[in-house]
């Protein structure tokens, strides 16, 4: 009776302890993503839209043309003005994209604050490259909270 409480205890133990493994391992590649994403941002932050597209990642740089990343950040950053501040609120690790086989990647939403749009949740998708780089997939601005 006594081993198969044993056996039960050191089952639970190790269960709770892989679930602990796998959440430090997701926390530490939702921070290399950030990182990536914020050594990115400053790019077209700046209006450097061409030298973001280089930046990008190569599944993104395979659909989506130069020029028509350009128009787009045109579109929807641009039209922000300069950034004032920008929090990250949340990180999410995958470890498998749909419609991207074989493709971890990671979601980073921030709480940002630009000099001609006081609330916006700026969304970016990243991608972990086949050579261990993260890299920015697309962003999106949408309206934030209102206050």
């Amino acid at each position: 009776m006594k081993n198969r409480y044993l056996v039960s205890f050191i089952t639970a133990l190790l269960f709770v302890s892989l679930i602990t493994v796998v959440q430090a391992d997701d926390r530490t590649q939702e921070k290399a993503a950030q990182h990536a994403a914020e050594t990115w941002m400053p790019l077209f932050d700046s209006g450097k839209y061409a030298e973001s597209w280089e930046e990008l990642a190569q599944y993104t740089k395979a659909h989506l043309d130069k020029r028509t990343w350009e128009v787009y950040l045109i579109a929807v950053r641009q039209p922000l003005g300069e950034l004032k501040t920008r929090k990250l609120k949340r990180a999410q690790f995958i470890k498998s994209l749909k419609g991207v086989p074989d493709q971890s990647g990671a979601i980073l939403e921030y709480e940002s604050s630009f000099e001609n749009k006081k609330s916006v949740i700026e969304t970016f998708a990243m991608m972990l490259e086949k050579d261990g780089t993260w890299r920015v997939a697309n962003y999106i601005p949408k309206d934030g909270p209102r206050e």
